[in-house]
């Protein structure tokens, strides 16, 4: 009877840890939603949900090169909460906060309960939120909903009752969900977790298939419904372009990770740990698979995410999409080496890579969009932007903008940004005469510049918004380069169109 008190008080205590560490958590990443203004990457993602706001529907009305579930999902949150910077940055906090409590969920599970654990666990999670821990991006989405699916596979191998059909058609709608959110990232979660229902339970070969038919029957019916609503039924076309254009990317964009050499270097190491230490981790994962006994569970854990972020890093390679699944394999790295005979130099490792993290984050420029939070203390008095803090010369430049806009046009009519920097539209109000949001490559855009620019002929526009470096060889730089130049800051040029010609 003493023993079991005991246990219970255990388990009561780690709980009671685990929600004052959730808190922490808010509160750090509280210090980063009314940082800085994002007008590239955060720009698309909100000038998307603005324009399915606004009626129009993806692929057909406007280019879009991932599922819709995202996007619906950020403007129904702007819906519910107001159009602004600042309500897209709390959408942002409660997905990585969800993380969080989901990832001790996760160890709750597979009883890793103890103190260190559960504290490494919050840092291995909170540290690597850099640099788009504020920005409402598409892949804190998807890791949310590998690790929702990691933890209802969890209960669904333990269980031996009729619950378990349930776990498999949440399983089947989790994967669905993946699949409307990152093509790539929801194909391979729903290979890897067919995998995992095959093979990690015994049971009669009839049943695995039945949990089969089950799960995959279960996700591929809300796919099948979202690609007839967007494709099939009148928009065959928008399919193509997806497609054509996701294989294009691929392809522009030569995948490399950083070389051993960079050893040499000083600091160097510390280069390589967040692209090596993950390599080598699937390299163990991969020899511990095929030993006669194994820990399927938490095995499953650590395979998704080293998977998630071999898949994240393709083709992009670079720092910024090295992180967000990053903190899920330090976490499962620590659940293999807590107990083995390397726990101190696995816990050193995952130490170090919390600092890095930690000191990219906070006290570094390196591949950032912003500058170090420390700048970012000027308001930026907005409609939109109502709360955010920028750089003192970004809120200058957008200010001056903004008062060319309100007196030369009118709120909602369309103009021209050129050639990637669409959160412009979201906070001036102004309308986007092209499907296309963003124009800095061929292989970043949809359709012909021909075709834009009859759409802004159509539409009437009479000025472009040039934001960053605009000369390229395409027919819509040297269209704007014939145009009446009407307003230039340090940030902006403004075009105003004097002929279509």
């Amino acid at each position: 009877m003493n023993k079991l008190i005991q246990t219970l008080l255990s388990i009561h205590k780690h709980k009671l840890l685990e929600i004052a560490l959730f808190f922490v958590a808010l509160i750090y990443y509280l210090f980063f939603v009314n940082k800085g203004l994002v007008l590239f990457d955060e720009g698309y993602f909100v000038h998307s949900a603005d324009r399915i706001l606004s009626g129009e529907m993806p692929y057909k009305d406007f280019s879009l090169q991932y599922g819709p579930a995202y996007f619906y999902t950020l403007a129904l949150f702007l819906k519910l909460f107001g159009s602004s910077i600042i309500a897209e940055r709390f959408f942002v906090l409660t997905i990585c906060l969800a993380i969080l409590g989901v990832t001790f969920l996760i160890i709750n599970k597979l009883r890793a309960t103890s103190y260190p654990v559960i504290l490494l666990s919050l840092l291995c999670v909170v540290a690597y939120g850099y640099p788009l821990i504020n920005i409402p991006n598409i892949m804190w989405a998807n890791v949310l909903t590998a690790l929702l699916t990691t933890l209802i596979y969890l209960h669904w191998h333990s269980a031996h009752n009729r619950r378990k059909y349930t776990y498999l058609v949440i399983m089947g709608i989790l994967l669905a969900l993946s699949l409307s959110l990152k093509q790539n990232i929801g194909v391979v979660s729903l290979g890897m977790f067919n995998l995992f229902i095959l093979f990690s339970k015994k049971r009669p070969i009839l049943q695995a298939i039945q949990d089969l038919v089950i799960v995959n029957g279960i996700c591929i019916l809300p796919t099948l419904g979202w690609i007839y609503y967007f494709f099939l039924r009148d928009n065959i076309y928008g399919l193509l372009a997806v497609v054509e254009f996701s294989k294009k990317f691929a392809q522009s964009i030569p995948f490399t990770i950083p070389p051993l050499t960079f050893i040499t270097q000083p600091l160097g190491i510390f280069k390589l740990l967040p692209y090596y230490a993950p390599i080598v981790f699937a390299i163990f994962l991969f020899g511990y698979l095929f030993r006669k006994t194994k820990d399927w569970q938490k095995l499953a854990f650590a395979l998704m995410a080293v998977t998630g972020f071999a898949v994240a890093i393709f083709p992009q390679s670079d720092l910024l999409h090295v992180y967000p699944f990053l903190g899920s394999v330090l976490v499962a790295l620590l659940l293999f080496g807590y107990q083995s005979r390397l726990k101190f130099f696995i816990i050193s490792l995952i130490f170090i890579h919390i600092l890095i993290g930690f000191y990219l984050t906070l006290f570094t420029k390196s591949y950032r969009y912003e500058p170090l939070y420390s700048k970012m203390n000027t308001p930026l008095p907005l409609p939109k932007t109502a709360g955010i803090l920028v750089e003192k010369q970004q809120a200058a430049n957008i200010i001056a903008l903004s008062d060319f806009m309100k007196t030369h046009t009118k709120q909602n009519e369309y103009i021209l940004v050129y050639p990637y920097a669409p959160m412009l539209y979201f906070i001036l109000e102004r309308k986007n005469p092209s499907k296309d949001p963003i124009y800095h490559q061929r292989t970043w855009h949809f359709y012909d510049d021909r075709i834009i620019l009859n759409d802004m002929k159509q539409k009437n526009v009479k000025f472009i918004v040039v934001a960053g470096d605009y000369i390229f060889d395409a027919d819509l730089s040297r269209f704007i380069q014939k145009q009446k130049k009407v307003f230039s800051s340090e940030l902006f040029l403004v075009y105003q169109i004097t002929a279509y010609r």
